[in-house]
């Protein structure tokens, strides 16, 4: 058995899987290893798990982030630590 990568395995499931015909897949797959059957499945769920991810990154920047990064940022700048701000009554609207 050679070692191959979880990637490279992938790889060969996803290009011999180009080049098959419709009608061929059912074939190959009953006449395929257990093995190949499996890394074909892992592919599958490989492949629509990065179709479902939707982008976030723009998102990032937008969060506060932590409480301690919140504090410092706020006595960095100048105003009171965040204990202080969360403590203040809200003021009337």
């Amino acid at each position: 058995m050679t070692s191959e990568s979880y990637a490279e395995s992938l790889e060969e499931v996803l290009k011999a899987a180009r080049n098959i015909e419709p009608k061929r897949i059912e074939e190959k797959m009953v006449e395929a290893h257990p093995r190949q059957n499996l890394l074909r499945a892992a592919a599958l769920v490989a492949v629509l798990s990065m179709i479902e991810t939707v982008d976030e990154r723009g998102l990032l920047g937008r969060k506060l982030g932590s409480a301690w990064s919140q504090d410092h940022r706020r006595t960095r700048m100048g105003s009171s630590n965040l204990m202080e701000a969360r403590q203040k009554r809200a003021t009337w609207r």
